[in-house]
């Protein structure tokens, strides 16, 4: 056992051993309560309970009263809201409200169908026998068409120049471009 172990535990044993003496000393002083209609404080021991012992406080608690609760205070767990409250509609308001909302739903027309914007990122292209390739990708699918050609049957390649791409969106006959990057992609011959 090192002298730090053994110093620790002396300055626990200390530490016990003055507890023990402030309990019994804190002993000589109680406060007793002897009914529920009075109470009766006992005043610390020694030369002043001697000369006090006659002096004793009384409370008389039914002088303290009842707390009464009443029907009209209200819920206690009520929720508040700092939002005015609505004024209530009638079953012919409410039905006059929802003949409006149904007019006014059949009255405006649906928003026309728009082609979906283009996923296609440009890779390239290359001219062979006159013919024109262009390399795209999509999801990270590599697809392969020519001018004129389809691609996943939704896609109709119209047009390259060096700027651009046109594609027509097939399900609605929409023509779409694409701008092509000259800096990253590059022509093959």
């Amino acid at each position: 056992m090192d002298q730090a172990e053994k110093k620790r535990k002396l300055m626990v044993g200390g530490a016990l051993i003055a507890t023990l003496i402030a309990a019994v000393l804190v002993d000589e002083e109680e406060t007793v309560i002897d009914t529920v209609d009075t109470i009766q404080t006992v005043k610390p021991s020694g030369d002043r309970v001697r000369n006090q012992e006659n002096n004793v406080e009384q409370l008389d608690v039914s002088k303290l009263g009842q707390r009464k609760f009443s029907a009209l205070a209200g819920e206690l767990f009520a929720s508040t809201t700092w939002a005015p409250k609505q004024p209530q509609v009638n079953l012919q308001e409410q039905a006059a409200i929802a003949a409006e909302a149904v007019k006014s739903i059949k009255s405006t027309p649906p928003p026309a169908p728009t082609a979906p914007p283009l996923q296609f990122k440009y890779a390239g292209k290359a001219i062979s026998d006159n013919e024109t390739w262009i390399f795209l990708s999509q999801a990270g699918e590599n697809l392969i068409t020519k001018l004129g050609g389809k691609i996943n049957d939704k896609y109709r390649l119209d047009s390259i120049n060096d700027d651009a791409i046109t594609m027509t969106y097939l399900p609605l006959n929409v023509k779409q471009t694409l701008t092509i990057n000259n800096t990253i992609a590059g022509a093959f011959r």
